[in-house]
């Protein structure tokens, strides 16, 4: 079997890549089975140290992002000229492997993917939620623009796929009704080895890009309630991003500079959670919520915004952590008082936190997708 993973780049990891990688990697070990992943731009080379030798790079030399993508035609050179140059080398490399399995993860192959005829069979993964380019929109042009490609994605291109997956059952109930191609997999969990907190210290952890969509101004101001009661507890937030000097002032307006810490980047986010005791989540929108079962392989119980689409299909209320109306501050707060004040209960959730994460661990993810790799070459001879 030969499976085919398309994306933009792997020379930084995103959410995406390291999902992508680490999957690629167990299946690359699984014998009988040939994985390659075809990229358009790689500036930094084609090394990862995470990325499996038995792994096959193939890089499609497209460089959307090359410094001619800058200038004021960039709209016409990248959305046009290298599109076209991307589908013609797409085609030339698929035709030459003749794989079994083709998979968008949703970046620019996602449009004319199905276009190219070939005896594979083609699947198209969901990262975001539908609300994603709407919650950005600013103006009204943008309004529009999200509009029309939320319908390309979620309505035109989707019927062309032989299936596609959403990552939680809340998308696929609410984004998907009526398509009998969706399939719910989760995303699995990517940690090299168990790091379990002993629930112990007084910090309090989020983690996330600094920008609109993490919502960390809203965490900020619920912890300030937070603090008012328990000044012994500090706040975490790891991750960079466009709204950092924003964040900044207002730690300061609030005085909260010796309590709020803008951490930065990390590649080691289980360390840091496994130094913490409470998890919180403020995001208006995730496609999933990597960083909820990341948090909870660490034994955190976890406060979320119930924001579309993860916390409500990987989270039990009142057994591994507390989900509360989106932007709901003083419930944010009275949750995470709660866990700082009852110690014992904080303990049994982080338990169960724990325990629940298990079922996204990848070696329980890949079968999923073995069988679903199985079903469409099956369905394929078939026809």
């Amino acid at each position: 079997m030969k499976v085919v993973y398309c994306l933009n780049t792997i020379h930084f990891l995103g959410g995406i890549q390291r999902v992508i990688i680490a999957k690629a990697n167990a299946l690359s070990e699984i014998q009988g089975i040939t994985v390659y992943i075809f990229v358009t731009d790689n500036k930094e080379g084609l090394l990862v140290d995470s990325l499996s030798e038995k792994v096959n790079i193939i890089n499609l030399d497209v460089n959307y992002y090359s410094d001619d993508w800058k200038s004021k035609w960039h709209l016409v050179v990248g959305g046009l000229i290298k599109r076209f140059r991307h589908e013609v080398k797409l085609k030339s490399v698929l035709k030459e492997i003749n794989p079994d399995i083709v998979i968008s993860v949703g970046q620019y192959e996602k449009y004319f993917l199905p276009n190219i005829k070939g005896a594979w069979s083609t699947i198209r993964e969901f990262h975001y939620a539908k609300i994603c380019r709407s919650s950005y929109a600013s103006s009204l042009i943008e309004r529009f623009c999200a509009m029309i490609f939320d319908y390309i994605d979620f309505k035109l291109s989707p019927q062309k796929y032989d299936k596609v997956i959403a990552l939680t059952h809340e998308d696929k109930d609410n984004n998907w009704k009526g398509y009998n191609n969706v399939t719910v997999i989760p995303n699995p969990i990517c940690i090299k080895e168990d790091k379990v907190s002993s629930l112990s210290s007084k910090t309090i952890i989020a983690a996330g890009r600094l920008d609109k969509q993490k919502n960390f101004d809203s965490l900020i101001r619920a912890y300030k309630m937070v603090f008012d009661k328990h000044a012994d507890w500090i706040l975490e937030i790891y991750g960079e991003g466009s709204l950092r000097h924003n964040l900044e002032n207002q730690i300061k307006e609030l005085g909260l500079q010796n309590n709020v810490f803008l951490k930065g980047y990390t590649n080691d986010i289980q360390k840091h959670m496994s130094e913490a005791s409470i998890f919180a989540l403020s995001s208006i929108h995730e496609g999933f919520g990597m960083v909820i079962i990341e948090a909870m392989a660490c034994g955190l119980p976890v406060v979320s915004y119930s924001c579309p689409c993860g916390p409500k299909d990987i989270i039990t209320e009142d057994k591994d952590g507390y989900i509360v109306p989106v932007n709901d501050e003083l419930k944010l707060a009275e949750r995470i008082c709660f866990l700082i004040e009852h110690p014992d209960k904080r303990i049994e959730m982080g338990k169960a936190a724990k325990k629940a994460s298990e079922k996204y661990r990848i070696e329980n993810i890949i079968p999923i997708w073995i069988d679903l790799f199985n079903d469409l070459i099956e369905s394929r001879k078939n026809k």
